[in-house]
């Protein structure tokens, strides 16, 4: 196991020495992830991804949660705040960006599920993206779009592929 040490002398008028030791656990990052991704409707069942995203924001070995500023106008200037985020606040990316970034299959069973969302009041999707780490998680599917707009595709669907960049956005709920 890895040791992280650190010390400092700070010097405070004729006060004695003082000596503060803590310790401290360091947990690795959940574990690299080497699945493709899997979405889990409550009516329509469960989808494991046939190609793994090219790319995705916000999502390492968890959720990246960004923190929160915020600033009000003051009679003398302004009052800024910032706090630690939320995990409900995060949006997370997955796109599939190749030339033909992925099966009309694919992309079929995304917007199947993007377009019967379950009542977060019952029930959410869970998803869970083994490609990046061993979590799962709550989500709202809350966008997806081909070739950077609505649903935009062209005369390569008819062979089966999707020829534009596919991005599906997740609203993060909570951990499972």
């Amino acid at each position: 196991m890895t040791t992280l040490t650190s010390s400092a002398t700070f010097s405070i008028g004729d006060a004695t020495t003082v000596i503060e030791q803590a310790d401290i656990v360091i947990l690795p990052v959940a574990s690299v992830g080497q699945g493709r991704g899997r979405l889990v409707h409550p009516v329509l069942g469960t989808y494991d991804y046939l190609h793994a995203p090219d790319e995705w924001t916000n999502l390492d070995g968890d959720v990246i949660i960004s923190p929160i500023w915020s600033s009000s106008k003051t009679l003398s200037g302004s009052s800024n705040t910032l706090w630690m985020g939320d995990i409900r606040d995060t949006v997370v990316e997955e796109k599939w960006t190749g030339a033909l970034s992925a099966s009309l299959t694919h992309l079929r069973a995304l917007l199947a599920m993007w377009q019967m969302p379950p009542d977060p009041a019952a029930d959410y999707v869970e998803w869970w993206p083994s490609y990046a780490n061993a979590l799962g998680y709550k989500v709202l599917l809350i966008a997806l779009e081909v070739g950077g707009q609505a649903i935009s595709l062209n005369y390569v669907a008819r062979q089966g592929w999707v020829a534009a960049p596919i991005t599906l956005r997740l609203k993060i709920a909570e951990r499972i």
